[in-house]
């Protein structure tokens, strides 16, 4: 097989699109000379613009004010790149009508094979490319003119860099993945005093007011008026990244960097940052990993879960220690 054409199309949160990632680059490390399409939604686009493996982004946004009319016009344009492959990664009629609708020589779909999900989708393809092989690692790459930029701002302040991905308890709850902000705040104190340098504080717009207890002249924030990508250089940027299951611990996963996610109700052999600088904190406690968005063991709405706050500050500084993190 040679210079076939491949779209990948997935919307989703930003963490399953990083999983993802690992199809085009398995793609392209084994067939440099195919063409890679990935389709996603506006937000995500940044993130993939400057892979070197994905030759084109394509933006797909579900918030259109045409939706019908949107979509007819994305098929038409589909059907013009003739692809071979459409991987369609997220199960929505939407999608289906895009992935059949391209009018590809074959549609895959997910399948859960292996055992992490950057596996699951890793093998989706696999099953369909017979020739591919598995990367050690996700890869990212982000615009040197702004990542210049934002090291620059980062140097200001003393070394080691640790970045901290605290997250929010969301309407929609994300309890079993968000560990309590007390323990946060415990945690920055003893990193400061046993290896020095600054922390900064990764989080969204909304997320301020909730984490402002953090602050100290130690412990600051990524500028408000960052765009997704700067945030997410800070990451890449980082000596370590501490993280509950969110997204940011899998961006900065995938540049490299020492990566300590915090779990409770998701489980490492699904989710854990992919690659050799992945690692984890679990707790010991009767029910974790039950991947429940709400817990019927919480009695006040906004509070962390029992699992995940079963975990310690102490656990955490052992596995720095364990894995010399830092």
């Amino acid at each position: 097989m040679s210079g076939k054409k491949v779209l990948i199309i997935k919307l989703g949160a930003i963490g399953d699109v990083i999983h993802t990632s690992i199809i085009p680059l398995a793609i392209k490390n084994q067939h440099p000379d195919w063409t890679v399409h990935y389709m996603t939604s506006p937000t995500i686009t940044p993130l993939l613009q400057n892979c070197s493996y994905i030759d084109k982004v394509i933006t797909f946004d579900v918030r259109t004010e045409h939706p019908y009319i949107y979509l007819f016009n994305h098929i038409k344009d589909l059907i013009k790149e003739r692809y071979d492959y459409v991987f369609c990664l997220s199960l929505s009629l939407r999608l289906f009508a895009l992935s059949f609708g391209a009018l590809p020589k074959k549609v895959v779909f997910r399948g859960h094979k292996g055992n992490s999900w950057v596996e699951n989708y890793y093998y989706s393809a696999a099953d369909a490319i017979n020739d591919l092989k598995l990367p050690e690692r996700l890869v990212l790459e982000s615009d040197p003119v702004k990542r210049e930029k934002v090291s620059k701002w980062m140097n200001q302040y003393p070394k080691p860099h640790i970045i901290f991905n605290p997250g929010f308890l969301t309407p929609i709850g994300r309890q079993g993945r968000v560990w309590p902000l007390e323990k946060w705040i415990e945690l920055s104190k003893k990193l400061i005093e046993i290896y020095g340098g600054t922390i900064f504080v990764n989080c969204s717009p909304i997320e301020y007011d909730y984490q402002k207890p953090l602050v100290s002249d130690r412990v600051i924030f990524v500028p408000k008026e960052n765009s997704l990508e700067e945030n997410t250089i800070v990451l890449s940027l980082g000596d370590i990244v501490i993280s509950g299951d969110s997204g940011p611990i899998h961006i900065a996963s995938a540049f490299d960097v020492n990566t300590l996610e915090i779990l409770g109700a998701t489980s490492p052999d699904d989710i854990r940052p992919y690659g050799p600088k992945g690692h984890y904190v679990e707790p010991d406690y009767e029910c974790k990993y039950c991947w429940q968005k709400t817990c019927n063991r919480v009695e006040k709405p906004g509070t962390c879960t029992p699992c995940i706050s079963s975990i310690t500050t102490d656990m955490v500084l052992a596995k720095i220690k364990e894995c010399n993190l830092l």
